[in-house]
């Protein structure tokens, strides 16, 4: 049975490289495959996150050039057909292997096969007119035309052996390898059915502009069938989710903060996507009761001195991921708050999941008038004096403690917003009660009763 080795290369990609592995391991192929990593220093969880995989190999690169990588992982590799593939590629189907390989198989004188590559639901606008543009529907036989492009192809050895990538150029090595073999008799075939999912397009930059966004939209309208989707493994009902509490203090079981607690944990439960739920306390018992799984905030590395909420969810992931769970999603709930709107722990998964954001959270709009102290203990005002409501923005009022849905990437770093941040608005003040803010527990109790 003949042999495929996928190359993929990769670079701080922590955030595709399982969705693009277990697609890749999910594929149908009449071939025994083996996946060769060709790894560039990355800092983050890229190369642990690819060991959990069935990986041939991880080699590791200190100077990047992209031919010479490839070139290196075809080296450390034994199948008689090559596979590139971008780490921030995800094959559309179980197919994508299958069909690139009859390609190549059945036609005498290829000596490459390239396939679509399509937009994510969040690329931006000019990434995805680019690669609308770009990659077609038509199948195509390139006699004269040389463009090829590794983020997603096919070759055989023996044309790798005759003809390696350039190990000197600093990009578009693809295109450089497509011209020589064009230029020696050989043809290449763009193949649309092999497609893969493509989030930063082909230049890698997320620059948007009011003439890329109207180009982008058009593009949408006319070609709408597999645009603006996010793979099976990204969408919201298929990645791990967990759920985290931090507990400050100890409390009996039948305080009003362990019927909180119990509250916010039955509402996690209700929710579509969330896959697990941890307490991080002192007390294993606040875990146990509430039904959920308990991290010991008694470990030293709990009690180090200024620790906050980004703190302790970062520690917590860490905890979490020592058990071999390992969530993309890290959803904060402070129990003190006891009303949320009816599905807002889905709302903000699925916000975040299709809009590709590091972090969502609801926030109220709040048009009060505000002053602020400065240095000099003079006070300043900071809202737009006192026009209409009509005639003023809002301030919003950030309500983490409600929900905050964050990428487990912005979490590790010790982040709960990172810099691409949604906002659900809500205009309920109900939902903005916390039960440890002076004067509350008294409208709280009354509206607890009344339900």
């Amino acid at each position: 049975m003949p042999k495929i080795s996928i190359i993929i290369r990769t670079k701080d990609e922590e955030r595709w490289i399982g969705h693009c592995l277990k697609s890749i391991f999910s594929q149908k192929v009449n071939a025994l495959i083996e996946v060769i990593i060709v790894d560039n220093l990355s800092k983050d969880k890229t190369v642990e996150i690819a060991s959990r995989y069935a990986v041939q190999k991880i080699i590791s690169v200190t100077k990047y050039l992209p031919g010479k990588a490839i070139n290196d992982g075809i080296r450390s590799s034994s199948g008689d057909y090559i596979v590139c593939i971008s780490a921030h590629c995800i094959p559309y189907n179980d197919k994508w292997l299958e069909t690139m390989y009859q390609n190549l198989r059945n036609n005498k004188g290829v000596a490459g096969v390239y396939g679509r590559q399509i937009p994510l639901a969040y690329t931006s606008d000019s990434d995805k007119r680019d690669l609308l543009i770009s990659f077609g529907k038509d199948k195509r036989i390139q006699i004269k035309d040389y463009f090829f492009h590794n983020a997603n192809s096919m070759l055989s050895r023996d044309i790798w052996e005759k003809f390696p990538f350039d190990e000197e150029a600093t990009n578009i090595e693809d295109r450089i390898w497509a011209k020589r073999v064009i230029n020696s008799g050989f043809k290449i075939i763009y193949e649309p059915d092999a497609s893969v999912y493509h989030y930063h397009g082909l230049h890698q930059h997320g620059n948007s502009s009011i003439r890329a966004k109207g180009i982008a939209t058009i593009l949408d309208n006319l070609d709408n069938d597999s645009i603006g989707d996010l793979p099976n493994s990204l969408k919201p009902e298929n990645i791990p989710v967990a759920a985290v509490l931090l507990v400050n203090e100890k409390f009996e079981k039948n305080s009003m903060e362990f019927k909180l607690l119990k509250r916010a944990t039955e509402k996690l439960k209700n929710s579509l996507y969330v896959d697990a739920i941890y307490v991080a306390s002192y007390d294993e018992n606040f875990a146990i009761h509430a039904g959920s799984n308990w991290i010991d905030r008694n470990q030293p590395i709990f009690n180090s001195n200024n620790i906050n909420v980004e703190k302790l969810l970062k520690l917590s992931l860490l905890e979490i991921e020592f058990s071999d769970f390992f969530p993309e999603v890290i959803l904060y709930v402070n129990h003190h708050y006891p009303f949320r709107p009816d599905n807002l722990f889905n709302d903000l998964i699925t916000e975040l999941q299709y809009k590709g954001l590091s972090s969502v959270f609801p926030s109220f709009a709040d048009y009060g008038h505000y002053w602020k102290k400065n240095k000099t203990g003079d006070f300043l005002q900071i809202d737009s004096s006192m026009d209409s409501r009509t005639e003023r923005e809002p301030f919003m009022r950030a309500l983490y403690g409600l929900g905050c849905a964050s990428s487990s990437v912005e979490i590790r770093k010790g982040n709960i917003t990172g810099n691409n941040v949604g906002i659900l608005s809500i205009d309920d003040f109900k939902f903005t009660l916390n039960a440890r803010e002076s004067g509350t527990n008294n409208i709280i109790n009354k509206l607890l009763i009344d339900e």
